[in-house]
């Protein structure tokens, strides 16, 4: 194997994580359940102030429908209606998540990949011009 490939493959094996120094401990760091519900948070609530998230709205879906049962349970509530709000937010969330989902970058050995979709006019000129 030339040395060109040989050193390109070690670059991909070190970004990976595959070579390098070995890790301190045997078993790999775990987060405790409080903390990864934090950080699910944390990142549902990035982005400006007053911009609203499917990940926020599902946040706010899910403490609603937890603070209605929580009053259901205690007899403050009489029925739940705070609990189907919260139910139909977060739904009405999950379906922003659905309706438009997060746009991922598509990259090719570090550089960012152009897979623009080309629209109907464009295609039929481009076979027009081959024609």
């Amino acid at each position: 194997m030339s040395s060109r490939y040989q050193r390109e493959i070690e670059e991909i094996l070190e970004s990976a994580g595959e070579v390098g120094p070995p890790p301190r401990g045997n078993r790999p760091r775990r987060h405790g359940f409080f903390r990864l519900v934090w950080l699910y948070a944390r990142q549902s609530l990035r982005g400006g102030f007053w911009s609203i998230t499917p990940g926020r709205v599902m946040l706010t879906g899910f403490l609603l429908l937890l603070t209605g049962l929580a009053l259901q349970v205690f007899g403050l509530g009489t029925l739940g209606l705070l609990a189907w709000a919260g139910l139909v937010v977060f739904i009405i969330g999950y379906g922003m998540v659905l309706a438009r989902p997060p746009k991922v970058e598509k990259r090719w050995r570090g550089q960012i990949v152009d897979d623009r979709q080309e629209s109907w006019f464009e295609r039929m000129r481009r076979r027009i011009r081959r024609g």
